[in-house]
């Protein structure tokens, strides 16, 4: 298949979350497709990446957006009925060169990443198209605004929320559009009841995330993972440090918690102690997961699948989670993680990994099976192809009735 993937920021390198899903579909996709790839980019030196991502690419055209002109659309967009993530990732030269594309290559699928970018591509007529979420906008903005005290703040999201959700309806001018999860379709289902909504879940590099157990793991380590910069996860690691940390602490004097992840912003590495480490960005996130005892999840807003979950769980250590944290995983999975909805019941469930070594060994052995059955990266991709085929024999069946 000839495929164009367009994308809001150039996947790579691999480490945030959206640019780690979007390298590992090219990747694999690239075996057996024609991949036609436009990036935005902010900076230069991103396009020092492209070198990385030729290798899987007939082509790669990048787009310069500074951040900069992002904030005065945002700034605009603020007496317009558009979401402000639309407004941030408008650019007429971007419109011109898919428009170019679509008009000189005849593409088998179209597929964009994330509702920002369905603007450039929701109108193209000759091609199919899929439209790849991740998660559903309107859920995650409830979240977010039910927990958000700020009166100003809270004004801002309410009126965003609205937004999204109208604008959500661009859904059904898709052929095929993917969630992470479950509660996630629900959510849209109800802003875009015509759209065909399907699971696609985010997966894990079993290649990359296998453990031998030749690392002895700290039986007093509990970490923490995630993009620094993400909203969400700056929640979690206040809430786990000013409300969970200190009840397991009561427990487990001695219990160290570890902060990883790019980009901490101050006030994340203002928490540092002697029992509070941030360690900023790593090369080698596998070997500060393999030398814990508990991954943790506190995440009490947001949507779809979590690879604070799915990496760990990969690697054979268990994970204590927030209901929100496991939502968009399989039922079989969730029975070997902890959940807990409260403060104590999360600081109990950590202690008892830590505590209870037969606990630890059951939940490690079987969670560890259960995802490298489900979520590796190979599979899902091969489940992605089946939906773009099923979509292209409705396309010729539409055109050569029987």
């Amino acid at each position: 298949m000839k495929i164009l993937l367009l994308t809001p920021r150039v996947p790579y390198p691999p480490y945030r979350g959206d640019k780690l899903k979007i390298f590992n579909l090219l990747k694999r996709l690239s075996k057996g497709n024609s991949i036609h790839l436009v990036s935005f980019v902010e900076t230069k030196r991103e396009l020092e990446y492209v070198e990385h991502l030729r290798p899987y690419c007939e082509s790669v055209d990048f787009v310069s957006l500074p951040r900069w002109r992002s904030f005065l659309q945002c700034l605009f967009g603020l007496f317009s009925n558009l979401p402000l993530q639309v407004h941030y990732f408008k650019s007429s030269r971007m419109q011109r060169l898919v428009g170019r594309l679509c008009k000189n290559a005849q593409f088998d699928i179209i597929h964009t990443h994330l509702i920002r970018m369905a603007q450039y591509t929701a109108g193209v007529a000759h091609a199919r198209k899929v439209l790849d979420l991740t998660d559903a906008g309107s859920l995650y903005l409830k979240r977010f605004l039910a927990l958000e005290k700020n009166p100003l703040k809270k004004l801002v999201l309410k009126v965003e929320v609205n937004r999204i959700a109208r604008y959500e309806s661009i859904l059904e001018r898709f052929d095929a559009c993917f969630v992470c999860s479950k509660p996630d379709q629900s959510a849209l289902i109800n802003t875009a009841p015509a759209a065909n909504i399907r699971i696609i879940p985010n997966g894990v590099d079993l290649e990359y995330f296998s453990n031998n157990g030749s690392i002895a793991y700290d039986r007093l380590r509990i970490i923490f993972t995630g993009n620094l910069t993400y909203f969400p996860n700056i929640d979690a690691i206040f809430f786990f440090v000013k409300e969970i940390f200190p009840l397991i602490k009561k427990e487990i004097p001695s219990a160290t918690f570890y902060i990883v992840g790019q980009s901490p912003p101050s006030k994340v590495r203002a928490l540092a102690s002697h029992e509070v480490v941030v360690t900023g960005f790593v090369e080698d996130i596998k070997a500060q997961y393999v030398q814990s005892a508990v991954a943790v999840s506190p995440v009490r807003f947001g949507a779809g699948t979590l690879n604070k979950i799915l990496e760990p769980l990969a690697l054979g250590i268990p994970v204590v989670a927030t209901p929100i944290g496991v939502e968009g995983l399989d039922l079989t999975v969730r029975k070997n993680i902890l959940v807990a909805d409260n403060p104590r019941g999360f600081a109990m469930a950590v202690v008892r990994v830590m505590q209870e070594p037969e606990l630890r060994g059951r939940l490690s052995r079987e969670a560890m099976a259960l995802v490298r059955r489900l979520y590796d990266w190979d599979t899902i991709v091969d489940s992605l192809e089946n939906v773009y085929q099923e979509i292209l024999d409705v396309r010729s069946a539409v055109k050569h009735p029987a």
